[in-house]
């Protein structure tokens, strides 16, 4: 009889789901993610989590995807009207600061796509992980590739540069305040203090 009620016990635990949550797990959307209007907009601010990627539909409140490698973006309010679908994933490493002397890449190479722009007096917030500046380094900066125009000669592809944006260390993150992002590959950098 005592074997039974163990058997029951674990059987009715495991179809209650008790001690799991899906909020918790990778990709899972927290409160709010679900609320959309009839023709399927989200009415209210999106929040959501994954590892590796994360997409989600965001609509005129804004919304928050972020990665637990560290890469967050916010959207804020009014930047897309309607709705659209939205991603954040960790993307493959650059070579373009390893060469620089005076410079050093922090957090994981990431994009968020499609490209967005903020509206009128308000910005995107894009941040990784930074408690301190390690020794040497400092300035933190939000670096983000734009395209220059086709590759001469190549088939669907685009040649691209790196443009600078000022961050600062807020709340333990690296943390910037950007107008516009791209849809292609961003990372933040540190200046060595030496060389300047």
């Amino acid at each position: 009889m005592k074997k039974v009620s163990v058997l029951c016990l674990a059987l009715v635990t495991g179809l209650c789901g008790c001690g799991s949550s899906t909020a918790n797990s990778p990709g899972a959307s927290s409160a709010h993610d679900s609320n959309t209007s009839g023709d399927g907009v989200p009415n209210s601010f999106v929040h959501k989590q994954g590892s590796g990627s994360v997409s989600a539909l965001i609509g005129p409140p804004g919304g928050l995807l972020e990665l637990v490698e560290g890469p967050r973006v916010e959207i804020p309010p009014g930047a897309v009207e309607g709705s659209t679908e939205f991603g954040l994933r960790i993307a493959e490493k650059t070579t373009a600061f390893l060469n620089k002397e005076g410079e050093k890449a922090v957090g994981p190479v990431f994009i968020f796509s499609p490209e967005v722009s903020a509206p009128e007096g308000r910005n995107i917030t894009v941040s990784i992980p930074l408690a301190a500046y390690p020794e040497g380094w400092g300035d933190v900066a939000f670096a983000y590739e734009i395209s220059q125009g086709a590759v001469v000669g190549g088939e669907d592809s685009t040649r691209t540069k790196w443009q600078y944006d000022n961050a600062k260390l807020s709340g333990g993150r690296a943390v910037a305040q950007t107008q516009a992002l791209t849809g292609l590959r961003m990372q933040f950098v540190l200046s060595n203090l030496a060389t300047q």
